[in-house]
């Protein structure tokens, strides 16, 4: 396909790919972020494993502090995944639709992933609210209150609502969302 056949973004395409743009540096910066927490998960875990089983020193608070690491992890992790086009999919019903449908089901697919984001970052802030209000603080880690640890769950599911957002905007612009490796095969972005 030449240049010349491509045709011209409306201003509203043109103002949804930047924001595009915009979107996938967010959620690239979320999974740098989330690879360095893989890494402290495992430097943790070496460090536990040579404390206790070396030094005869085991230190209890790793394991908690590693299951909010995986927490954070998986919620840096999540806009990505959904930018990519990574998650769950029915792909032998997509692939196998006319063009106009799958549009028509990656439209379905995002309206889901909104409705359940939005009610997980409601739900989410409820606890956080909740926990912060009765002071819950950690087992382990008892300086730690365990809102913050909580927060990360409304924030993950926050920037996966912004990719999804975009995402929805692109595809009822006529623009495919870029890097979603089901609705990409084989067309320019």
């Amino acid at each position: 396909m030449r240049a010349d056949d491509v045709p011209a973004l409306s201003p509203a395409q043109r103002a949804a790919r930047g924001l595009e743009s915009a979107v996938a540096l967010v959620s690239k910066v979320s999974l740098a972020l989330a690879t360095l927490t893989v890494a402290a998960i495992f430097a943790l875990i070496c460090y536990s494993v040579g404390m206790r089983y070396f030094l005869g020193q085991p230190k209890p608070w790793i394991d908690e502090a590693v299951g909010w690491l995986l927490v954070t992890s998986v919620m840096l992790a999540i806009p990505e995944v959904q930018r990519r086009g990574d998650h769950i999919g029915i792909d032998f019903l997509f692939t196998r639709a006319p063009e106009a449908t799958r549009r028509w089901i990656a439209l379905f697919g995002l309206v889901m992933v909104l409705i359940s984001g939005v009610i997980i970052v409601v739900e989410g802030i409820e606890m956080v609210e909740f926990s912060r209000m009765i002071g819950v603080l950690s087992n382990q880690i008892p300086e730690v209150p365990l809102w913050m640890v909580q927060a990360l769950v409304p924030v993950g599911f926050a920037l996966l609502l912004l990719v999804a957002v975009t995402q929805f905007l692109c595809l009822s612009l006529g623009l495919k969302p870029r890097d979603m490796a089901e609705h990409n095969q084989g067309e320019p972005a």
